[in-house]
């Protein structure tokens, strides 16, 4: 990501070019959503944003709509628009909609990639490690998000990608919650989970270069299960010692596992 300006360091918007103010409008709003600086359920203030952003109202909306349309925020006819909710019962949907989704895109791009498509899934593994390396949050989940996106791509179904594509933009919110270093009783216990992330991202790298539709199936159940795990385990402590997230679990020959 870009550096910030001088102008935006002292809290000043950066000045913009003609039809750059949307684009500029969607980055800002769509990272503190994603970051959870704009809570989850509040109401877009159009006054505030403007005067905060420096930028006209057209822009802010078509920002808004853009946003609307990858399911970080909601509009209502009645109430304008508010951040997405992100209640109990959205992340539990949530999980099991992507188990399911990540599962059929890992095995269809086992079948359907091509070679270039394999080295850039390679490439995009190797920038996560180094994000993890330099101990680059905001890189690690830009460069996983990226990794899970050129999945999807490869399994050449524009429906079930967009679809995907989707989910893997809600899942940054539940990410922020559930596995940021702060999370983490101890710092062994991150690196143990961060560890088994990367391991478990070569072996789906692995198993479509082989074209192993079954492998990279049961490695997505697997990986999908270890990130459901994290979600439960912040959750659960941080609002009842009994509360579980019991995601409906779909039988499968390819076996049960986590993320």
């Amino acid at each position: 990501m870009s550096r910030p300006s001088a102008a935006q360091r002292k809290g000043r918007p950066p000045r913009l070019g003609k039809g750059e103010s949307a684009e500029y409008a969607y980055r800002i709003l769509r990272q503190e959503v994603v970051s959870l600086a704009l809570v989850p359920g509040s109401d877009f203030d159009e006054a505030d944003i403007v005067r905060r952003l420096g930028i006209s109202r057209t822009p802010l909306r078509e920002a808004v709509v853009r946003l609307a349309g990858e399911g970080l925020v909601k509009l209502s006819p009645n109430r304008g628009a508010r951040v997405a909710p992100l209640e109990w019962q959205d992340i539990r949907e949530h999980l099991e909609a992507f188990e399911v989704a990540q599962r059929l895109v890992c095995r269809w791009a086992a079948i359907r990639r091509d070679e270039h498509e394999l080295a850039k899934l390679k490439q995009l593994c190797d920038a996560f490690r180094e994000a993890f390396r330099r101990n680059d949050a905001t890189a690690m989940a830009n460069q996983n998000w990226d990794f899970h996106a050129a999945i999807a791509q490869c399994c050449k179904n524009e429906r079930m990608t967009r679809f995907y594509l989707q989910l893997l933009t809600e899942n940054l919110r539940i990410s922020h919650m559930a596995m940021g270093f702060d999370y983490y009783n101890t710092k062994a216990a991150y690196h143990a989970h961060i560890d088994q992330i990367l391991r478990e991202h070569d072996d789906i790298v692995d198993a479509i270069a082989r074209r192993d539709a079954d492998a990279a199936d049961k490695l997505a159940l697997s990986h999908a299960g270890l990130a459901r795990r994290r979600v439960t385990e912040v959750l659960s402590q941080s609002t009842s010692e009994d509360l579980e997230l019991d995601v409906p679990r779909h039988e499968s020959r390819s076996g049960g596992g986590h993320v």
